[in-house]
């Protein structure tokens, strides 16, 4: 049997690249892709799927996320309407898409509004949960930072949830991206659900000849409310920070499974 981590990191002060002492236990993890079924009592119509792989068109034609210096919120360019998601959403309990960042996720903050700002994490394309609109209240994403610090410099990323306001995250990374690995610009393959009172995540795909099969899961607040009775969602974009804003610009592309 397989386990995946459950863990609860609460931030202090709000910042969401905090280091703060998690509490930890360990769950059985699902016995099917994370991301293929809708939490709750088992599949429904808003669930993922890989069907739509097939018919995918080239990376070239996805859409692309622009973060501007001195930007939170990402711009996009959009390849097909409605894809990806965006804005005002209901009865969703799942997001599946492919990803791609490339060199220019290796940002540096000169002059970050908080001294630990260089480990805030940012965001990858989420959903808001238990009736918010307001992911930083509750929400399910996956998160990233650049870190300049480590040898070798590297792009981590995360599976990341807030809970009323407190930030969850695994103990570890669930992915490194190095500099060549950034260069080569791979999608891979994030999918995060609701299921009951946790969420899963996961991530797939191959970067230079590599294979990256990871998963994780955090716990959820609403563990009552089922997804197709979420009347207010928001479907959140590429996002930077944390407090500060780009130092630089940012980009990456999209394609997302609907």
């Amino acid at each position: 049997m397989r386990w995946s981590v459950l863990l609860l990191t609460i931030a202090a002060c709000g910042g969401p690249g905090a280091l703060d002492a998690p509490v930890v236990a360990l769950e059985p993890a699902p016995s099917s892709p994370p991301g293929d079924t809708d939490g709750g009592a088992g599949a429904d119509a808003s669930a993922p799927s890989d069907a739509s792989a097939e018919a995918r068109p080239p990376v070239t034609a996805w859409a692309r996320y622009t973060i501007e210096p001195g930007a939170h919120t990402a711009t996009l360019t959009t390849a097909a309407a409605g894809n990806p998601l965006g804005g005002l959403v209901s009865g969703l309990g799942a997001r599946d898409y492919e990803l791609a960042l490339d060199a220019s996720a290796a940002y540096v903050l000169t002059a970050p509004a908080q001294p630990d700002d260089q480990l805030d994490w940012n965001k990858l394309p989420g959903l808001s949960d238990c009736g918010s609109f307001d992911l930083a209240a509750d929400g399910v994403m996956f998160g990233w930072r650049y870190r300049p610090d480590l040898t070798p410099a590297r792009v981590e990323i995360t599976a990341y949830a807030n809970d009323a306001g407190s930030h969850l995250t695994p103990p570890e990374p669930l992915l490194s991206l190095d500099a060549a690995d950034l260069a080569s610009a791979t999608p891979l393959r994030y999918r995060l659900r609701m299921d009951g009172d946790v969420y899963r995540f996961a991530i797939s795909g191959a970067v230079r000849g590599r294979v990256v099969d990871a998963d994780a899961s955090l716990p959820r607040r609403c563990a009552g409310t089922a997804p197709g009775n979420l009347v207010t969602q928001w479907a959140a974009g590429f996002y930077f920070g944390g407090t500060s804003t780009s130092p630089s610009t940012i980009t990456a592309v999209i394609f997302e499974h609907l």
